[in-house]
């Protein structure tokens, strides 16, 4: 899914209480993107069955569907890891080049989670999913790939192959300036509403931030993530922040 049609369903997501929102809505906090785009991709959306939408005075309103908030849980990585427990058991894929096909391969095991290794080589600590096994069950890609479980690593720390691998201290120093400069916007913000308004260091900063967030966090197993990893505080932080811009009229 392309990201900006992800981020207007993450953007009539987030609240909770699926109001149906005008194209005002949606340029505000999608502002990086012309207007043109941004109605198109909410008309395709639509069509997809992902958005629902209604005219009230010639003005279209859209609101997130069942299947829209499904396709955007899918398309995030976040709560991979807080279903369960972690089993311990690393799954290496080796995908074979022999017929210079994998490249297709390597971008579906990408898109379901899968972390390149080193060429041909990708992983995950998850169960094998069954669109994984789908992947697999297409004959073009019979007899190109094998899938190895394992139980422990060799040599290394399961927590600290994970931290180099997925670069965790990068998306943990990231959670924690969002942190901060949430706790700021939201002691500010209920002083002074306009500050919320700003187009830099207001609501949609950190609706920006946030989002950049969400997309990049692997979504691994609790076991496997930095002892300070702020991701609940983050998530706590901006449902705040969007409880009092939806106070200010925003």
């Amino acid at each position: 899914m392309r990201l900006l049609k992800k981020k207007l369903l993450f953007c009539l997501d987030i609240g909770g209480d699926l109001e149906y929102q005008s194209y005002e809505f949606l340029y505000f906090r999608l502002a990086e993107y012309e207007p043109g785009s941004v109605r198109d991709a909410a008309i395709r959306l639509e069509k997809a069955g992902l958005v629902d939408k209604i005219v009230r005075n010639n003005q279209s309103y859209f609101r997130l569907t069942g299947l829209g908030k499904e396709q955007l849980v899918k398309s995030l990585n976040l709560s991979r890891g807080q279903q369960s427990v972690w089993d311990r058991i690393w799954r290496l894929v080796i995908v074979n080049d022999a017929q210079g096909q994998s490249r297709v391969l390597e971008s579906g095991l990408r898109a379901l989670g899968y972390k390149r290794v080193t060429r041909g080589v990708y992983v995950t600590p998850f169960k094998v999913s069954g669109p994984t096994k789908q992947l697999f069950l297409d004959h073009k890609w019979q007899n190109m790939a094998q899938i190895i479980e394992s139980r422990r690593l060799v040599l290394g720390d399961d927590q600290q192959w994970a931290r180099r691998l997925w670069k965790l201290d990068q998306t943990s120093t990231a959670y924690f300036e969002f942190v901060n400069f949430s706790e700021r916007l939201l002691k500010m913000g209920r002083k002074n509403f306009s500050l919320l308004k700003q187009s830099k260091g207001g609501f949609k900063t950190a609706l920006d931030k946030y989002f950049s967030l969400i997309v990049s966090d692997p979504g691994l197993p609790r076991k496997l993530l930095p002892p300070d990893w702020q991701a609940d505080e983050a998530r706590e932080l901006f449902d705040r922040l969007v409880v009092l811009a939806k106070t200010a009229g925003i």
